[in-house]
């Protein structure tokens, strides 16, 4: 076995790879791309970096792991895309992240790894370098077949943009996964959609949705409601928006959304809409403490 770094020209291959490995809920790893594109896209990225942000385990000609390390430098936070590894897995997980740890070092003070409970070689790399669980979130899906339209068309609901980033980041969580510019550069790609409530031409509640496989499934990433304006049914207005544009207009089968297991309230709300669990995903997170010098002191 000898593990380099990711090179262009090994990009399809190793595209393809990540592609079947991910789809195995015992190899599974939030953040990677669901479709075999767009991880290519996503790991070409990491290329492009001065610093080495993706490294392939190879056993001859035969790929047997890899690990990417998914940069957010203003945020000193990154989050790791594997380690996978299909053989001898301690071994080549192990070798994988002495290589990409350095880099993880220099840049980041915080490491963020999620999968499924299934992934045990991923559990026991957490447990090995003493990852802290910081996160626990159910993805619920609601089917076409099982879903109630609503009668109504709500009027206070519209399309948002740029224009009105403020109004949505004092709505957006801070801690969210994407930050609201994200989320407003996103929502201009081809199937994805961020639409607002508005009360006397005051935004307070927003929801974004994003197509993740085209004619056939979705997610509800974010929806919030200003503090204000809670437990009014206006999060429900907005579920029933994006569900109705999911599966009438945009001939979805299928549209999922995640939510953290302590937030009953919330889980609760998702089910009256039809929502089921499908799977809980588990993530943790490391402080990168830079390594104490060596003493030179002779005793």
């Amino acid at each position: 076995m000898h593990i380099r770094e990711l090179e262009v020209k090994e990009l399809h291959t190793v595209a393809e790879w990540l592609f079947k490995v991910n789809e195995q809920d015992h190899h599974y790893v939030a953040w990677m791309a669901s479709e075999q594109n767009e991880i290519f896209e996503q790991i070409w990225t990491l290329t492009q970096f001065k610093e080495p942000l993706a490294y392939v385990a190879w056993e001859g000609e035969k790929i047997i792991g890899f690990l990417g390390i998914l940069p957010f430098f203003e945020q000193k936070l990154c989050r790791l895309l594997g380690p996978f590894a299909t053989k001898d897995q301690e071994d080549v997980i192990e070798r994988l992240w002495d290589k990409a740890s350095l880099t993880a070092q220099l840049h980041f003070d915080i490491v963020k790894v999620a999968c499924f409970a299934a992934n045990q070689a991923l559990v026991s790399f957490t447990e090995r370098h003493q990852f802290q669980m910081y996160n626990v979130e159910r993805t619920l899906a609601v089917h076409k077949f099982s879903y109630e339209a609503s009668e109504t068309k709500n009027t206070s609901i519209v399309g948002l943009n740029q224009e009105d980033y403020e109004a949505l980041d004092a709505i957006h969580p801070s801690a969210a996964y994407y930050t609201t510019r994200e989320m407003v550069h996103l929502s201009r790609d081809e199937g994805n959609y961020l639409w607002g409530y508005q009360q006397n031409g005051e935004l307070i509640g927003y929801i974004y949705f994003e197509t993740i496989i085209a004619g056939h499934e979705g997610e509800i990433c974010f929806v919030n409601v200003a503090a204000d304006h809670r437990s009014s049914g206006v999060g429900s207005e907005l579920i029933h928006h994006a569900l109705q544009y999911a599966f009438f207009a945009l001939k979805l089968d299928v549209v999922t959304l995640s939510v953290r297991t302590e937030n009953q309230q919330a889980e609760a709300l998702y089910k009256q809409f039809g929502f089921k669990e499908v799977h809980t995903i588990y993530a943790y997170q490391k402080e990168m403490k830079p390594e104490p010098p060596l003493s030179t002191t002779i005793h």
